[in-house]
């Protein structure tokens, strides 16, 4: 009994983890067909990526006219014009939000090793 709560509590915290740092991130998704990313707030400044539409970046800074976003292990900026905030990159598997995903498996982990215990506590029972 005593195991069954541990794995059912561990799941849990793991689950609460994996959804709070999910929901903090938020992303710029490009809306124009191609946006320049600039090494500095500066449109004079080296490109250090041109993104195609639809592409998302993780959201560092927000400013007025402009946005920090993170380019592979480098920030840069992004006009405010060539995109917009969204809350989470949507990820999927076999189209699947993740969360829901993560989620489904940790109650299948959950139901089998209670499952596992309660047949294991019976044969030990009829011993």
């Amino acid at each position: 009994m005593k195991l069954s709560k541990l794995v059912s509590s561990t799941l849990l915290l793991v689950f609460v983890s994996i959804i709070s740092v999910s929901a903090a991130t938020k992303f710029v998704k490009i809306h124009i067909p191609f946006a320049n990313i600039y090494e500095y707030l500066d449109p004079q400044s080296r490109i250090l990526l041109q993104a195609s539409q639809n592409k998302l970046f993780e959201l560092v800074y927000e400013g007025t006219s402009w946005y920090q976003v993170k380019v592979e292990d480098k920030v840069g900026w992004l006009e405010k014009s060539a995109g917009t905030v969204v809350d989470n990159k949507g990820a999927t598997v076999f189209s699947i939000p993740v969360g829901t995903l993560i989620f489904f498996l940790l109650l299948l982990v959950a139901t089998i090793t209670g499952a596992s215990l309660l047949i294991y506590k019976q044969k030990t029972a009829e011993l």
